[in-house]
This record gives C-alpha cells, sequence and structure tokens, in this order.
C-alpha cells in the first residue's frame, strides 16, 4: 500500500513540475511582443561610448579653434596680408576636421552598436527591432514595445566592460 502512495506522490510532483515548466515557457512568450523599435536619437544621446568620442574630439576641435581665434586676434594687432592666408587656412582646417570627425565618430558608433543590436535581439528572441528616428519611420508603436532604454542600459554594460 506504501508502494501505491509513493507512486502517486511521485506522478503528483512530476506534473506539478511539468505544469510549472509549461507555464513558465508560456509566460515567457505570451505578452512579449516580437516586433520592437528603438528610439535612435535616445539610445544615441545615452550610449557612453559615444559621450566620450564626443569629449575626445570636442578637445581636438578647440585646440583648432584656439589656433584660428590666436590668428584672427594676430590679425588685428598687426594687419599682415600673411595671416589671412593662415586663417583661411585654419579655418578650412577645422571645418575639414570637424567633418571627418563626425564621419569617423558616426561610424565606429554603428560599428559598435550593429553588432550588440543584432546580440540584444536574439537575446530576447525578438524576431524584429526596428529603428525610430522621428522622422516617420514607426507611424505609431504601442509603449509595451519600445526596449530603447532596455538597449541603452545593455549597450552601456557592453561598453563599460570593454565590449
Amino acid at each position: 500500500m506504501k508502494k501505491i502512495n509513493f507512486d502517486r506522490v511521485l506522478l503528483y510532483l512530476v506534473s506539478l513540475i511539468v505544469i510549472a515548466l509549461l507555464v513558465a515557457t508560456v509566460k515567457n512568450h505570451v505578452g512579449k511582443p516580437k516586433s520592437v523599435y528603438v528610439d535612435i536619437g535616445k539610445m544615441l544621446d545615452g550610449y557612453k561610448f559615444k559621450k566620450d568620442l564626443e569629449a575626445e574630439g570636442t578637445k581636438n576641435l578647440y585646440k583648432i579653434k584656439n589656433t584660428v581665434d590666436s590668428l584672427k586676434m594676430a590679425q588685428k594687432v598687426n594687419n599682415n596680408p600673411i595671416t589671412d592666408s593662415q586663417i583661411i587656412y585654419a579655418e578650412r582646417a577645422f571645418e575639414q576636421y570637424y567633418n571627418y570627425s563626425n564621419q569617423e565618430m558616426t561610424k565606429k558608433i554603428w560599428e559598435r552598436l550593429n553588432p550588440q543590436l543584432e546580440e540584444f535581439g536574439k537575446q530576447n528572441k525578438f524576431e524584429l527591432v526596428v529603428g525610430a528616428n522621428g522622422a516617420g519611420t514607426i507611424l505609431y508603436g504601442s509603449k509595451d514595445c519600445d526596449v530603447t532604454n532596455d538597449v541603452v542600459n545593455y549597450i552601456n554594460a557592453k561598453y563599460e566592460k570593454g565590449n
């Protein structure tokens, strides 16, 4: 008689475990959107790697800008035509460096972000992660589908770990 009770208890226990696993699996998949969006502007504004690159680029731009300003002051004092050509050259260098640094920064950011966003999507079992940029690419998105904050936290954690 004890064997029957033990077998029944074991059967109930196994049944409960199976039901609990099913509930957990269904809970994980039901209610979770398969397609989500990320506000690109918010994501980039919150990305620490971008902030660090901007800070580094700003230092270099200030150096060039200070050179331009110094040349302009020297021109006012000396009224020297050679200084005019130096000012024009320095202003062009400033503009070229500014454009180049923005392009390089954007390239570096997206080279790092694209694989991380792919990994984020796979880890969260999303079928589609769309970027919203405020220019009409997403006309409507439920707040439940907005994973921008999750993405910012994820990419910043990866950056802080050195990835």
